[in-house]
């Protein structure tokens, strides 16, 4: 009875994990994914930053996958620091892409 009890708390625990690691791969890996599929790819680890610093991956993401598009050298870094400075006056994706030309235009 008590080797039962512990195997399915074992069980639920495990469970528990791979439920939680699913979730967590999905808010890392569909933003990686829309970047690399764009041809505009990104590391996991930048993705998990903007996440830490409480930045919205798939707007600066999209953003960043508009001017590749556009043929703008623009870096992720220098969109996520836009974002930030402005993050008050974007609405949107095309709002950022505005506030990044600008910028890369600005600064050499």
């Amino acid at each position: 009875m008590q080797d039962q009890f512990l195997i399915t708390i074992i069980a639920a625990v495990f469970i528990s994990a791979a439920i939680f690691m699913v979730f967590v791969g999905f808010m890392i890996v569909r933003p990686w994914l829309r970047a690399f599929l764009n041809a505009a790819p990104i590391s996991f680890i930048c993705v998990l930053a903007m996440r830490i610093r409480g930045n919205p991956p798939i707007l600066l993401i999209d953003t960043y996958i508009s001017l590749k598009h556009a043929g703008i050298a623009a870096t992720i870094s220098e969109v996520e620091v836009v974002y930030i400075e402005n993050r008050n006056r974007i609405a949107n994706s095309d709002d950022l892409v505005e506030l990044v030309k600008e910028f890369v235009v600005t600064c050499p």
